[in-house]
């Protein structure tokens, strides 16, 4: 045999050999050393608040794989008690358990020898994540600046990982600082992308948890209300981490069974709300801050293609409450939670507000569409206020799907106890008929005819009266007075004389720019406290429409 025949085997045999002497010596060489270089980092990244376990670490050598199986991050008490006496504890404990773990682009070499760790990805398939959070004052000012990359530094020069992929995550979140509540969310899907720890990252805000790309997805998230009466829902909720940016699809409130039985489940009259909101998304959301419940900011909510429907059932009593103190403005200053939203916008929704009315048992309806809106400075934070105490909704929309309707309201932040509050209100030309739907079954009477051409409004108020002007422009007004028919309970029926009076005798049939009664009526209301705020504003107006449709002078 040749020389360089019997070189050429003796390369091949001395390969194949070590081929299969670092195959068949893979776990049982390295998973001491490996467990052992984990757990120090662990340790010394958490400043000793955390134990790393592991049942069992796998190593392929040749397809620079490591599979670690069973293994869970545990809180050191007794550390835990120390660092707080030392006022060094973080807010946020956690706890992470799982089955397995993949690492791919990794030897033993790059965990024992390399100062330098560079992994291409890092999976986790269904993990039970748990986060306990207790606000400690200390922490306002946080005492251990030192950040993990220098916790890490002398085991490792910088540590990357292309891609991060958590699946099917068991999701948990305590509130100590509030009676520890529990948030629970499943199917929570992680991803993080170009992950890098080292001394260019350690104080880099553009990165979530250290990863030029986060994304975090969760499907199919329910929720019942604390009143037990409603399922709250979302078909997938999205967060862009790195760019604080949220997107929601498919969110929605309702009422737990039928609609039809939600009456029964009460004593008293109380509103019924069914929502559908086809997409929202935030943007520049402070995300931390709003899972530890420490407050919701961002830049920008947007919501669209909307359906709400208010349903009240006044055959139900009347539960007889103070409603004083439940303006909108009001509402948002009683939060728990810090508000500062820069910007809503509201696009293409409908409300349907419905009523089943207590003498004709007859349902009745007003229905706003095409809504788009814009609210501005929504806050309860007092520094915000201090430069801009007006919070404000601009809106359009149609009522009755024909009257082109614009509404202008200022909420005086600064005077939230008094209940400050303005609208300006627009109302464009339509046909009075499509009115019917409400006014039958609710008011009694029936627009037998009504060109209606304009209405404006502004109005001052407060938590007890309010004050303003009303103009109202129509033509051919005709209109029909009812009453419950007495041999059909299902129906009602003209009364025929005082329609004949009202019409003849009571109500101008029409009030143009030409006519005497042209001038804006002015308005003053007392406030029943049991009625809502819509109840205010519509009794305002109505005195104002009512006033010029009896040809009143003032």
């Amino acid at each position: 045999m040749k020389p360089k025949w019997i070189i050429l085997i003796s390369v091949i045999i001395v390969i194949s050999g070590a081929l299969l002497y670092l195959k068949f010596r893979s776990s049982t060489d390295f998973e001491p050393l490996i467990k052992a270089k984990l757990q120090q980092l662990v340790k010394d990244g958490s400043n000793g608040l955390y134990r790393l376990d592991v049942e069992r670490i796998n190593v392929e050598v040749l397809d620079q794989q490591i599979v670690v199986l069973n293994a869970s991050l545990n809180i050191d008490s007794a550390r835990l008690i120390q660092l707080d006496k030392q006022q060094q504890a973080p807010n946020d404990i956690y706890k992470i358990a799982f089955k397995n773990l993949v690492i791919e682009g990794i030897g033993p070499d790059d965990l024992l020898k390399k100062k330098n760790i560079d992994l291409n990805t890092f999976y986790i398939k269904d993990p039970v994540v748990e986060i306990f959070h207790q606000k400690r004052d200390y922490n306002y000012v946080p005492p251990d600046t030192t950040t993990l990359y220098k916790k890490i530094a002398n085991q490792i020069g910088h540590f990357s990982v292309k891609q991060l992929l958590v699946q099917n995550v068991d999701f948990k979140y305590h509130n100590i600082s509030k009676e520890n509540k529990l948030t629970h969310l499943k199917n929570v899907t992680v991803n993080l992308n170009e992950i890098l720890i080292d001394s260019t990252t350690q104080i880099d805000s553009t990165r979530f948890l250290y990863a030029k790309n986060a994304n975090i997805i969760l499907k199919d998230y329910e929720v019942i209300t604390s009143d037990s009466l409603y399922n709250f829902h979302i078909d997938s909720f999205s967060l862009n981490a790195s760019s604080h940016f949220l997107d929601a699809t498919g969110l929605s409130l309702k009422p737990r069974g039928k609609k039809e039985n939600f009456s029964q489940k009460l004593s008293y009259y109380k509103d019924l709300y069914d929502i559908n909101i086809a997409n929202a998304s935030v943007k520049n959301i402070d995300w931390w801050q709003l899972v530890s419940e420490d407050g919701f900011t961002a830049s920008q909510v947007k919501l669209s293609n909307g359906d709400v429907e208010v349903f009240a059932d006044r055959t139900l009593p009347d539960p007889h409450k103070n409603k004083v103190g439940n303006y909108p403005h009001q509402l948002l200053m009683r939060l728990n939670l810090p508000v500062m939203i820069d910007t809503i916008k509201v696009k293409d929704f409908k409300v349907t507000f419905t009523e089943l009315n207590n003498k004709t048992k007859k349902k009745g309806s007003v229905v706003f569409d095409d809504i788009s809106g814009t609210f501005t400075n929504v806050t309860n934070r007092k520094e915000v206020i201090a430069k801009n105490n007006f919070f404000t909704l601009d809106a359009h929309a149609k009522l009755m799907s024909a009257g082109a309707l614009h509404a202008l309201f200022k909420f005086d932040l600064a005077n939230v106890d008094k209940g400050n509050f303005s609208l300006d209100l627009e109302v464009g030309s339509m046909d009075g008929k499509l009115l019917n739907t409400a006014t039958k079954t609710l008011g009694l009477f029936e627009i037998k005819n009504a060109d209606i051409n304009k209405i404006s409004a502004h109005i001052d108020a407060n938590n007890y009266k309010s004050n303003g002007t009303v103009s109202f422009f129509y033509k051919y007004l005709e209109v029909a007075v009812l009453k419950q028919d007495e041999e059909e309970n299902n129906k009602l029926k003209k009364r025929g004389l005082i329609s004949f009076i009202a019409n003849n005798f009571v109500i101008a049939q029409s009030n143009t720019g030409d006519d005497k009664n042209k001038d804006p009526k002015k308005v003053s209301y007392k406030r029943d406290p049991e009625k809502s705020f819509f109840n205010l504003i519509w009794k305002t107006l109505f005195t104002g429409l009512s006033a010029t449709v009896k040809g009143e002078n003032q």
